[in-house]
C-alpha cells in the first residue's frame, strides 16, 4: 500500500491568512514541511480521503492524477474535509468528457449536507437516483462499525465522535495485506473508541488527529486531539495490542495552536513515540 499525505494542515491551513505568530512567521519564512494544506490522504492511486478545498491542487503539486481516484471516503461535512463543489464538476453541464465510476462514501449526514449543497447550486442531489445519475457517480452512506467493500479495499467506518451533528467517521482501510486507520478529526480516544478498534482488528499504522501541539493544557472536552493525547493513544494502542509490533502512528491535521515549527515538533513525537507527518510525504507499507 502506497501513501501519500497530499495535506497535514488543520481546518486554517499553516500558515493562517491573517495570523504573525512565532510559528505562523516562521512558516511563511523557512517554508518546507512548516506549510500545511488542509488535510486529505491518498492511497495507492485510486482511493482518496477527504475531498477539500486543498485537495485538487495538492494533487498536481504531488504529481498524482485526480481521474485515478475510484473511491472517495468523508470522514465529515466541514469544509476542510468536504468540499462539494468539486462533484458538481462531473455533470456533463461542465462539458467533464467521460468521467471514469466514482463511489463516495460517507455517512448519511455528510450525504444530506452534500445534497443540500449540490441541490442548492445546481438542482442536483445525489441522495436520489436521478442525482447520481447527473453527477455520474454512486453512494453509500456507511454506518459506523460497518465494513464494506470498494474496490479492491476492505473499509471500517468507526464514530470519531468530533461532530455529533455531522455524524462523523473515522475509517480503517484494509487490502488484505496491511490495515491503515485514518483517525482524524476526533477528540481523545474514550474506551469505546478502543473496543470498537479492537473488534475490527489490529492496525500497521495509525494517522491521527494532532490538531493541537506540545504547549496545549488537556481539555477533556475538546473536538480534537493534542500532541499529548497522540502521545497517549500511541502508548494505549501498543499495550492493547491494536498496533501491530511494527506499527507506528503518524500526526497529521495539524495546526499552528501551541506548535513549534517541524523539526521541533518531530522531535517531541519521536521522544513520546510517534511522528509528525507533513505535506507531500510518500510511504510504502
Amino acid at each position: 500500500m502506497h501513501l501519500t499525505f497530499l495535506g497535514t494542515g488543520a481546518a486554517t491551513s499553516v500558515p493562517l491568512a491573517f495570523c504573525r505568530c512565532a510559528h505562523c512567521t516562521a512558516a511563511r519564512k523557512t517554508g518546507g514541511k512548516n506549510i500545511r494544506r488542509r488535510s486529505s490522504l491518498l492511497i495507492n492511486d485510486d482511493l482518496l480521503i477527504d475531498l477539500g478545498p486543498d485537495a485538487v491542487q495538492a494533487m498536481f503539486a504531488c504529481g498524482k492524477d485526480l481521474t485515478a481516484v475510484r473511491t472517495v471516503l468523508i470522514t465529515h461535512a466541514h469544509s476542510d474535509h468536504f468540499d462539494p463543489g468539486h462533484f458538481t464538476t462531473r455533470m456533463a453541464e461542465y462539458a467533464c468528457e467521460d468521467p471514469a465510476p466514482l463511489l463516495i462514501c460517507c455517512s448519511k449526514t455528510s450525504l444530506r449536507v452534500l445534497s443540500d449543497y449540490t441541490e442548492r447550486e445546481e438542482g442536483i442531489r445525489p441522495d436520489d437516483n436521478a442525482g447520481r445519475t447527473g453527477l455520474r457517480l454512486s453512494v453509500h452512506a456507511c454506518a459506523a462499525g460497518e465494513t464494506f467493500a470498494c474496490g479492491k479495499y476492505h473499509v471500517t467506518a468507526l464514530y470519531s465522535r468530533h461532530d455529533p451533528s455531522k455524524d462523523s467517521r473515522v475509517y480503517i482501510v484494509d487490502d488484505d495485506r496491511v490495515r491503515v486507520l485514518y483517525a482524524t478529526d476526533m477528540p481523545a480516544p474514550d474506551e469505546a473508541f478502543y473496543q470498537a478498534l479492537a473488534a475490527a482488528g489490529p492496525v500497521d499504522l495509525v494517522i491521527a488527529d494532532h490538531t493541537y501541539g506540545p504547549g496545549m493544557p488537556d481539555r477533556p472536552d475538546s473536538a480534537h486531539m493534542s500532541a499529548h493525547d497522540v502521545a497517549r493513544m500511541a502508548k494505549k494502542l501498543s499495550a492493547l495490542g491494536l498496533l501491530r509490533p511494527e506499527g507506528q502512528v503518524w500526526a497529521t491535521h495539524i495546526s499552528h495552536e501551541h506548535t513549534p515549527v517541524h523539526d521541533e515538533l518531530e522531535a517531541f513525537a519521536a521522544r513520546n513515540g510517534y511522528h509528525a507527518a507533513w505535506d507531500g510525504l510518500e510511504m510504502e507499507l
